[in-house]
């Protein structure tokens, strides 16, 4: 079915050329508006992460700082980028990596915000307890449709089980 295969082919390169496409446009989104202030908005966001989404962490400060990551986001895609070069446009490349940092940051305070229970590093004031060992699961973070969906899979102890030692007894 050499037409079948013809077919695909064609379907799955228009798909990677539709989000090359997208890509790109979000990429350019911010060249010919209005200049503003990144740094304020990347400072905004660095006392934010500390102050709420740190290591010490509770539902109240976690929810403030979403909100106010969503802020940030809006004030960041306000914010234009002058110039016709990109190839040394610094201030497009800082406006793409805090455009990163911004989702990432929401990619975080989501998932912290949904784990109920401390883990490693980190502490839930409201959440102090760090549940059965066993049950331990890793949160997954899925941007859809503009939103974050966390998930959880199992820990797989694939070296030492909970209250196993590696020391022989």
């Amino acid at each position: 079915m050499p037409g079948d295969l013809e077919a695909a082919f064609a379907q799955r390169h228009a798909r990677i050329r539709r989000a090359l496409e997208e890509a790109e446009a979000r990429a350019r989104f911010p060249l010919g508006r209005p200049a503003g202030d990144i740094e304020r908005v990347r400072d905004a966001l660095y006392e934010t992460m500390w102050n709420d989404v740190g290591i010490l962490r509770d539902a109240a400060g976690l929810a403030r700082a979403r909100g106010r990551l969503e802020e940030l986001r809006a004030a960041l895609d306000a914010t234009g980028v002058a110039g016709s070069d990109l190839r040394y446009n610094l201030t497009w490349h800082d406006w793409l990596n805090l455009s990163n940092l911004l989702t990432v940051s929401s990619a975080i305070a989501t998932a912290a915000l949904a784990r109920e229970d401390s883990r490693g590093a980190h502490f839930r004031e409201d959440f102090p307890a760090t549940g059965e060992l066993a049950r331990s699961a890793y949160s997954q973070v899925r941007l859809r449709g503009g939103r974050f969906d966390v998930g959880w899979r199992p820990v797989e102890f694939t070296r030492v089980r909970p209250g196993a030692s590696l020391v022989a007894p």
